[in-house]
């Protein structure tokens, strides 16, 4: 008979296949005290929730000395996860937010695709870098108040479930469409290369938690670009559709 460990495991590693509606109704069966609330994101609440899953995972850190997590399901997808909105003293602890990404490089993905995908599921933001080498998806979750560790185990099912279906459409050849994210990141880079220089500079935050992810968010761009810059983040392989 097979065990609870086992079951867990091999559940992980199936976790492409299952519907998003399934992965949320299995939810109770993969994750022991799915209702119990964690703090935060922070690598202590989050890996013992991805060891029950199955998810095979690593705490790396950005040429920047920021912490994130680096997992992968088996050989079929890898992911990072990136605490945010870190309310620690030192700005990487008690981080309240958390992004969800996963890199495809390697190939040519479809701008239209890219752009299709992004506007038809909202649960996840989809974009690409304009010399058309690379796309990246990515989830931001929130636990301002706290986050049931069942939800965490859900979100990223669901999010799993989407990564597969966009690395399968992006290799779809259609007619190109405009819109990068590189030109995002390039604001935000403004906005720390002028901070690290002892300027007063503007961000997207009045102070409140709100505005505390949201300059997260409008950050992720950036973000990716450290990623893609790293060695130590993962990556996928694109294979396109050949006619």
């Amino acid at each position: 008979m097979m065990t609870k460990k086992m079951m867990r495991a091999s559940l992980g590693m199936v976790a492409l296949a299952v519907s998003a509606g399934a992965a949320s109704a299995q939810t109770e069966e993969l994750i022991s005290n799915p209702r119990c609330m964690v703090t935060n994101f922070d690598v202590v609440n989050i890996g013992p929730v991805l060891t029950e899953l199955g998810v095979v995972w690593q705490e790396r850190q950005l040429a920047d000395g920021r912490p994130f997590i680096a997992a992968s399901i088996g050989a079929a997808l890898s992911f990072s996860i990136v605490p945010a909105a870190c309310l620690g003293a030192d700005g990487k602890s008690n981080c309240v937010g958390a992004n969800l990404i996963t890199l495809f490089t390697g190939g040519a993905p479809n701008p239209q695709s890219v752009s299709a995908f992004n506007q038809k599921y909202v649960f996840t933001s989809a974009g690409m870098y304009s010399d058309g080498s690379s796309a990246f998806l990515s989830r931001y979750d929130i636990a301002d108040y706290g986050i049931p560790r069942g939800n965490i185990a859900s979100s990223i099912y669901n999010y799993f479930t989407l990564a597969q279906r966009f690395r399968d459409e992006i290799a779809t050849k259609t007619v190109s469409a405009d819109g990068y994210a590189d030109d995002m990141s390039a604001a935000a880079l403004t906005i720390e290369n002028g901070k690290a220089m002892g300027f007063e500079v503007a961000v997207a935050t009045d102070g409140t938690m709100a505005g505390v992810h949201r300059a997260s968010l409008e950050a992720t761009p950036e973000l990716v670009r450290k990623l893609l810059a790293s060695e130590n983040a993962p990556r996928n392989k694109i294979s396109n559709v050949r006619e």
